[in-house]
């Protein structure tokens, strides 16, 4: 299921507690040295704005209005004071309840977090990672959810495409990896999720997806944007397993569950499921509606029942046909193990073999209506004028940070209280308040802070610099990071180099691709 990603014509929302809301702040190892005790990941500058400030205005633009921050103990004060004294959240959200929730040791895992706090949750929830940054129109997702009534809903979204004059050639091993998406594009069920690490030459594909799912695309150029709906009964699974991961054991464990009755059994899924029998989720969806029935426009409309017994007569059509499309699986092959050089998108491919499993037992299976209650959907955000990206490593944080500076105004991009010197040049940047900028420097692409003094004669190009910074006579910044309070002294030239807050690397140092401590 694709949308435009252009954040316009949005309905009117009435404020509904139909959803709560869990903002997971973990501890961002992969953007050390960007993150500390003083600046925790979730309040991290991304053109200069704290990480968790995103996501709290795209709930508020949903109208969630119980949000629970949960975070890692020693990064507890810092949120905390953020929310309630910076950013005043009581004031600027009158209608929300936000709250700070620490969790010590293991809580820092995604899974123990939600199980932390399994006994505040009481309705259907969201969850996202406070890395994930999206213009995405909240309420699309919800109607989505409220109109297929699915178990999950999990929004992918294509990676950001580095300019092509960037700077920045260091990429951190986990960003360049494949991750396989399995979608079944006719009922926009999600079907697999597979990390390219996990995939050698061969991609297990098993039977008994093809036998329930005739035409699978297998979609390469896709990511999990970290930002799911679940039911409510999925956080009481949670609170009585042992799973640790939401990405890499819950959504697979959801996704199998929809093709494997044995799995489904094994795991005591039949407990926590409702009967809907006798209940129209389709009638209730459109009653819940922030569109008024955008998605659903009869009084009343056909039950799930009907609805998903044509989705089998379709399928049955299919069965046996050609492949769907140039990236799909079709179950009516006789060889158990396939070349497919077309995994991947329109343009893409990947240089694996798809394997068929076998089920085991699958044939002696008995057919149960198991998967009409389990539902994933993959919902994927494309489209011009919009963006949606995680900030999960230094890489991603400066390609975040352009993204971010492209959807701003010239007016919205230089603070009034700038100072510019005589034959300075600001092209595509954003410049924090009271920064000063000497003259004949030119930053390009970039993002200053706040406070910071930058000399004569320096170019800045595709870099970052946080508040209280000094950037000091002929300094050359490409693909930077330079953390708040830290100095650069003159004529240094730094490239695809990270400083640390409260650092000073000296005069006339040449440095490419690394880390500078103090």
């Amino acid at each position: 299921m694709n949308f435009e990603l252009n954040g316009t014509g949005a309905s009117p929302i009435v404020h509904s507690k139909e959803f709560q809301a869990v903002i997971l702040a973990g501890s961002g190892s992969k953007l050390f040295p960007l993150v500390d005790k003083t600046c925790p990941k979730a309040l991290l500058p991304i053109a200069n704005k704290p990480m968790l400030f995103y996501q709290l205005e795209w709930l508020e633009s949903a109208h969630v209005t119980d949000i629970l921050i949960v975070c890692q103990d020693d990064a507890h004060e810092n949120i905390h004071s953020y929310i309630h004294n910076v950013l005043n959240a009581p004031e600027r959200y009158p209608n929300s309840k936000v709250e700070v929730v620490k969790v010590k040791g293991s809580g820092s895992v995604s899974a123990d977090a939600l199980r932390h706090v399994a006994n505040r949750i009481k309705t259907d929830f969201i969850v996202l990672s406070c890395d994930t940054i999206t213009n995405y129109p909240p309420n699309q997702l919800l109607d989505v959810f409220r109109a297929q009534s699915p178990t999950m809903a999990a929004l992918f979204h294509e990676p950001l495409k580095a300019d092509g004059d960037a700077s920045s050639s260091k990429k951190d091993k986990d960003d360049d990896l494949i991750e396989y998406i399995g979608i079944d594009h006719s009922t926009c069920r999600l079907l697999f999720c597979v990390d390219g690490d996990e995939v050698d030459d061969e991609l297990p594909v098993r039977m008994s997806i093809l036998d329930k799912f005739p035409a699978v695309n297998i979609h390469t150029k896709l990511r999990d944007a970290h930002l799911y709906v679940f039911k409510h009964w999925v956080i009481d699974f949670i609170a009585k397993s042992k799973i640790q991961s939401i990405k890499d054991e819950l959504i697979p464990l959801l996704t199998h569950f929809q093709y494997s009755e044995e799995v489904l059994k094994r795991e005591g899924i039949d407990k926590f499921l409702t009967s809907s029998a006798n209940f129209d989720q389709f009638y209730a969806s459109r009653q819940l509606s922030s569109t008024g029935g955008g998605f659903v426009n009869a009084s009343r409309s056909v039950s799930l029942e009907n609805h998903y017994n044509k989705q089998s007569r379709e399928a049955n059509l299919t069965r046996g046909g050609n492949s769907v499309g140039n990236n799909a699986l079709s179950s009516s092959s006789s060889s158990r193990h396939h070349h497919h050089p077309s995994v991947g998108e329109s343009g893409g491919s990947a240089d694996s073999s798809v394997i068929l499993l076998d089920s085991g037992d699958a044939g002696e299976e008995e057919v149960t209506d198991f998967h009409r209650e389990i539902v994933c959907t993959a919902i994927v955000a494309r489209g011009e004028g919009g963006y949606c990206f995680r900030v999960n490593s230094v890489p991603n944080y400066l390609e975040g940070c352009r993204a971010l500076v492209k959807t701003l105004s010239a007016e919205e991009q230089v603070a009034r209280s700038v100072e510019r010197q005589k034959g300075c040049q600001v092209g595509d940047s954003v410049i924090g308040d009271s920064t000063r900028i000497g003259e004949k420097t030119g930053i390009k692409k970039s993002v200053i802070g706040k406070h910071c003094v930058i000399g004569k004669n320096v170019k800045i190009v595709n870099s970052v610099l946080m508040d209280h910074c000094v950037i000091e006579d002929k300094v050359v910044l490409e693909g930077t990071v330079v953390c708040g309070h830290s100095k650069v002294l003159e004529m240094s030239n730094l490239k695809d180099c990270q400083v640390a807050s409260s650092v000073t690397v000296k005069k006339e140092v040449q440095g490419k691709n690394e880390t500078f401590m103090g």
